[in-house]
């Protein structure tokens, strides 16, 4: 793999990464190196992946922060998920490796990425070694989840009324220990993730506020259940 001190370096961020679960550090290398890994620097508002160009790499966030997102028949902009350090992004199209992408990759602040070639676990192998069929079971995990969360955002821009799209957006994210939702998302994000504009979002937040079925602490939401 290119620049290998980079697993050194980066080797808690690699343990939280959910395609290197349960292999240890040490083997982190060598799994890498199966997965053909290249590092790539980004400057803040670099495009990582453009919309319609071919879809290779399915990639691990090292440092700061990529989003995805596509354009509708609108030409509106609409977020699809954000990821951070330690997050896997692409799984499903780094698999099937489209020769026109469905989503364009931007990075939010200036970030390292690590891409990964997953179309190295799918070559024809007599068999496969302990450490390629754990990233393959793993991957296959991180699928699972990546449909359950389409599922979710599916549900959330089929609802008509935005009230509807925010209560399904707050009640699916996790809930801290005092209830709360936190939401790390700005409001401009927020709204593009529920394919709105960001003034309808702010008119409606405020709203529920004064009709008592949410309280805004900062980035915290309380969510009153009826």
């Amino acid at each position: 793999m290119e620049e290998t001190n980079i697993v050194k370096k980066y080797e808690k961020v690699l343990a939280a990464c959910p395609l290197l679960a349960g292999i240890p550090a040490s083997q982190y290398e060598e799994a890498l190196t199966f997965l053909r890994g290249k590092v790539v620097h980004l400057a803040k508002r670099e495009i990582l992946q453009q919309l319609d160009e071919p879809f290779r790499y399915a990639g691990i966030v090292l440092s700061g922060s990529i989003e995805g997102s596509f354009i509708n028949e609108n030409d509106a902009k609409i977020t699809i998920n954000r990821f951070d350090a330690g997050k896997l992004y692409g799984e499903a199209l780094g698999c099937v490796q489209p020769p026109h992408s469905p989503i364009q990759l931007e990075a939010l602040s200036d970030s390292i990425i690590l891409l990964v070639d997953l179309s190295a676990m799918h070559q024809e192998k007599e068999s496969l070694t302990g450490i390629q069929y754990h990233l393959a079971m793993n991957l296959i995990h991180g699928l699972a989840h990546q449909n359950i969360y389409q599922n979710y955002k599916v549900r959330i821009l089929s609802q008509k009324k935005l009230r509807d799209r925010i209560i399904i957006f707050l009640s699916g994210r996790p809930h801290l220990a005092d209830g709360s939702i936190l939401v790390k998302l700005t409001t401009t994000a927020m709204a593009e993730f529920l394919g709105v504009n960001r003034s309808a979002l702010s008119r409606e937040l405020g709203l529920m506020q004064d009709e008592g079925l949410l309280r805004i602490e900062g980035r915290r939401f309380f969510l009153k259940h009826e």
